[in-house]
């Protein structure tokens, strides 16, 4: 019995066979294309590009390689040092980019009055080109301009400064604007992730006595982990990697170097000074330090908040 058990039992998997190798092959085509992509614009660029942090390039003049020499001239140079504390300065503002849409969020899910309406202007200013935004606010933050018009209508006077001029103020600006332009796509992600979250348990937690910010903080929060940790990492990359058409129309920069992140600092080294070894760089130098931060965020949002109390 047993021999004729282990007989059909080996008839069965040599039936099956076929079918799983079909499976894996409608698998693998249905993958191959993704990859492909992936490689083609991910990976293909960045091997190019530490291939070109190795060579020596001089205008339009062929490159001939330099081994660390671009390594070392960018850890020598104050304006990339420059760049990275400023990047870290406005990384220190992930928590704003964090909590606030996350309050937003929960407010027009408990339909406070007029939530429809704010549901779409939330929204608004994402749907705006991140150009069109930096002129924009470059008119509103200007010394003269509406901002300082009403600060100083309403006795505010002292508060009204050259918002884009200061060295402290030009980069809180800067990311201000770009928290404005961005955090509408919070929100939607938030309402994505609290549309399976039960009214039940709000209203259980109601009835217990359970405040608002109660409510966020002890069970909202916990229930959108893996939300909070997903926007927390799109939030990161936004405050590195995303902000050049607000650095580009707010303030090129300046002054000085107040406002100068990192990707802007490639954009100069490779097309304003024609060093695009340079610039190949100081971007994978933003490339590992994005990489460092991603990982940190990662890291708090997940391992440490999944660890038991």
């Amino acid at each position: 019995m047993a021999e004729l058990a282990n007989l059909a039992r080996g008839a069965g998997d040599a039936r099956a066979r076929p079918f799983i190798r079909r499976d894996m092959l409608i698998a693998i085509l249905f993958v191959l294309p993704g990859l492909a992509l992936a490689i083609l614009f991910k990976l293909v660029p960045l091997v190019r590009t530490i291939w070109l942090s190795l060579q020596e390039t001089r205008g339009f003049e062929d490159p001939t390689f330099a081994g660390l020499a671009n390594y070392r001239a960018m850890v020598a140079d104050p304006a990339v040092a420059d760049s990275f504390r400023n990047a870290l300065i406005a990384f220190a503002t992930l928590p704003i980019w964090i909590v606030l849409p996350l309050v937003l969020a929960f407010l027009l899910f408990q339909k406070t009055p007029g939530w429809k309406f704010f549901r779409a202007a939330f929204f608004l200013p994402y749907m705006i080109a991140p150009i069109v935004v930096g002129i924009m606010f470059r008119q509103i933050l200007a010394p003269d301009g509406p901002l300082n018009a009403v600060l100083r209508a309403i006795g505010l006077a002292p508060l009204a400064i050259e918002w884009l001029n200061g060295p402290t103020s030009a980069l809180l600006a800067l990311t201000a604007v770009a928290l404005w332009s961005f955090f509408g796509l919070g929100v939607l992600t938030y309402l994505s992730g609290l549309s399976t979250v039960s009214e039940e348990v709000v209203e259980a937690a109601k009835l217990d006595g359970a405040g608002f910010w109660q409510l966020l903080f002890h069970i909202i929060m916990p229930l959108l982990k893996s939300v909070i940790g997903y926007w927390a990492v799109l939030c990161t990359s936004g405050i590195l990697i995303w902000m050049f058409p607000l650095i580009y129309a707010l303030t090129k920069g300046g002054p000085g170097t107040a406002t100068v992140l990192p990707e802007f600092l490639v954009f100069t080294t490779t097309f304003q000074f024609m060093d695009r070894g340079k610039g190949a760089a100081i971007g994978m130098a933003l490339f590992v330090f994005v990489a460092i931060v991603s990982a940190f965020v990662v890291r708090r949002m997940y391992v440490e908040g999944s660890k038991p109390r």
